[in-house]
């Protein structure tokens, strides 16, 4: 019996033995787990999630803005006439854009009031044209202090950087970091941040408007920059490009169709690169009122791509038709822009807003934009 006892005391004690190192190697087990798996899941997680177009897209965008962000805003003035009649100076500009790129363009302001603001305007042309004095001094003789730009390879900032036409349109167009729209819009957003800093317009009050090309960037940059009051963009080019480059007949969506039939095997690429510079991806982020023009004859930017890029913006907005324009300046178009971005002026310059002007429109001929 003694020994039975025994034999049973050394079976429990040997149980309850294993019972505490299996219990000691679990409880050990688990906390290496703990103190292991957090990171190693976060780094597998890491490794499977791939970002959408759209997430890179809007990654791209918020870091090249941050980039122009921290650059110093580069300029120079040189007088080019006085306007004692209207109390206007005009300027010949030149400006230092993101990559160092020196932009020509023409800023005019009213002057006469000591120590006063005046409301900003950036005025953008479209593919193939330029900016001028007399559209600088047009608005500013309506109170706002106005930029007339000359955009890369456009105009005098073409002596800089010359694809040529044909050839701009699909200028680095392989990859986004090197695409010539990409680096447009940039030249845009640099040509804001001079109007919102320069010491006598009111950063409040910043606005943007232009036609075809400059149509689709016064959309862009009134997405990406908060600054923006306001913008107009008439017959806007680049927006919903799957559907307005395969309805075009003319324009720069010709550059690219050419491009494409010498190089299909590069579709995605060029798609890609595009995609960074569609209006319709920009519409979400649109916060502030826009006008958007369209010509319902409009073969360089036909109208159904438009329209759905209006329809998906979300903020107060209004659109202004044309039925029989094709893509032009629409007629009357530049008196709606006056009346659309003064109930966003400051009370003195809306006044100034109000004022006749002799405008001329000839709705019915081709024009650069």
């Amino acid at each position: 019996m003694k020994n039975n006892n025994k034999k049973n005391k050394i079976i429990l004690t040997l149980f309850f033995v294993a019972i505490i190192v299996i219990a000691g190697i679990l409880i050990f087990k688990s906390r290496t787990e703990k103190r292991v798996s957090p990171s190693a899941v976060s780094k597998t997680k890491a490794i499977k999630i791939k970002l959408t177009g759209y997430q890179k897209f809007k990654r791209f965008w918020h870091k090249m803005y941050a980039r122009l962000g921290k650059e110093k805003v580069i300029y120079s003035l040189k007088p080019l006439y006085n306007d004692k009649i209207n109390k206007i100076e005009t300027y010949d500009l030149t400006l230092t854009s993101y990559d160092g790129l020196q932009l020509k363009g023409y800023f005019a302001i009213p002057y006469g009031v000591e120590g006063k603001k005046y409301p900003g305007v950036l005025l953008l042309h479209g593919y193939g044209s330029y900016g001028t004095p007399g559209w600088a001094h047009f608005f500013a003789r309506r109170g706002y202090a106005a930029l007339s730009i000359d955009l890369r390879g456009h105009g005098r900032s073409a002596a800089v950087y010359h694809p040529g036409f044909p050839g701009l349109m699909t200028n680095g167009i392989l990859s986004v970091k090197t695409f010539s729209m990409v680096k447009i819009v940039m030249d845009s957003l640099a040509s804001l941040r001079f109007l919102e800093h320069y010491k006598k317009i009111n950063p409040k009050y910043i606005f943007v408007t232009g036609g075809s090309m400059g149509g689709g960037l016064s959309l862009i940059d009134a997405a990406i920059d908060p600054r923006v009051t306001a913008a107009a963009g008439d017959v806007p080019f680049l927006s919903d490009i799957p559907v307005q480059m395969p309805l075009a007949k003319m324009g720069p969506y010709m550059e690219v169709k050419a491009f494409l039939k010498k190089h299909p095997k590069d579709k995605s690429k060029v798609m890609r690169s595009l995609y960074y510079v569609d209006t319709k991806h920009f519409a979400s982020w649109i916060k502030v009122p826009i006008m958007v023009g369209i010509g319902l004859k409009d073969e360089d930017c036909p109208p159904k791509g438009t329209l759905v890029v209006y329809k998906l913006i979300k903020s107060k907005k209004k659109l202004f038709i044309a039925k029989n324009s094709g893509h032009v300046v629409l007629p009357g178009w530049n008196m709606e822009v006056f009346k659309f971005f003064a109930p966003y002026l400051p009370k003195s310059a809306a006044a100034s807003a109000k004022k006749p002007l002799n405008i001329k429109n000839k709705g019915s001929g081709r024009k650069f934009l």
